[in-house]
């Protein structure tokens, strides 16, 4: 194919339409000397005649009858990727959108986004899944869309940070430990929830109690948020989480969200998804509505 004029094809698809070469030049914009000449090279090219005369007209060969419904078709195939693309519509997308999030995430922004795209484009099924280690598998193989998780680097993967997460604590409403004003060596001392779906792990507050010379005890962890808020509530222990979700859980339950008696630095939320998908203007367009939810819009 390296060596084959594409030009060739068209000149062939015409011949094979009119059976004239004379019609099949006008309508490629080509002389009638041309038109032979490329004729010459196209039997040359399928070493058959391509046309031959019977009577006082041109018709096909057998070999070029049996080429010509996929010659039509090739051309046509190529038509369509070189045609400018439809102006993108996000109320007429009919598709899947499958995101991998993080708990935090799952229970924030992506809620906002399924919201939002129930409003601007309906016909879209999302799909949600945690941000598991088999997410760059996943995203080579188009399983994924887009993943949000905290800010780091995938090879292979695209990235945007998203925003700044600032750390809360949350406790049940009366909790002995509220009445006075908490220290650090006190909120070590205390019970404390830790969320992580892959087992006990040193969180960002375990780091800092340590930088104090202090420990906590970790008492359960669970691997969502909901089981965490849910632990909170029923018991004494205490839970370190992002702001966002800490508030959103005392609107439903019956929590008092405080500041932690630690300095946490916020950590960030990124978005991740494959180069062979940044041009596709419907991911485009979900990336941006992300974008806007996170830093708050």
């Amino acid at each position: 194919m390296a060596g084959v004029d594409a030009n060739l094809f068209v000149v062939m698809n015409e011949l094979l339409a009119e059976e004239n070469v004379g019609r099949a030049a006008r309508r490629v914009g080509l002389s009638a000397s041309a038109m032979s000449h490329a004729l010459a090279r196209l039997r040359e090219l399928f070493g058959d005649p391509i046309l031959v005369r019977s009577g006082q007209k041109m018709v096909a060969t057998a070999r070029a009858r049996e080429v010509a419904p996929r010659l039509r078709e090739g051309l046509a195939l190529v038509a369509q990727a070189l045609a400018r693309p439809v102006a993108f519509e996000p109320s007429k997308e009919r598709r899947p959108l499958r995101v991998a999030a993080v708990d935090f995430a799952q229970n924030d922004v992506v809620l906002r986004l399924i919201a939002c795209l129930q409003r601007e484009a309906p016909l879209v099924d999302v799909a949600v899944f945690p941000f598991a280690s088999s997410v760059l598998k996943d995203f080579a193989s188009g399983d994924l869309d887009i993943g949000l998780a905290a800010s780091r680097r995938f090879k292979g993967l695209m990235t945007r940070a998203l925003a700044q997460e600032p750390f809360s604590c949350v406790a049940r409403r009366g909790h002995p430990a509220l009445r006075a004003k908490l220290t650090a060596k006190r909120f070590a001392s205390l019970e404390h929830v830790m969320i992580s779906p892959r087992g006990p792990v040193q969180g960002a507050a375990d780091q800092a109690l340590k930088r104090l010379g202090y420990k906590r005890r970790v008492s359960l962890v669970v691997p969502t948020f909901l089981a965490a808020a849910l632990a909170v509530v029923q018991s004494d222990r205490v839970l370190t989480c992002a702001t966002s979700s800490a508030r959103q859980a005392a609107k439903w339950l019956e929590l008092e969200v405080f500041a932690p008696p630690l300095k946490l630095a916020p950590f960030g939320l990124g978005m991740f998804w494959h180069e062979r998908t940044d041009a596709d203007p419907f991911l485009a367009f979900v990336r941006e509505r992300l974008a806007t939810l996170a830093a708050g819009g």
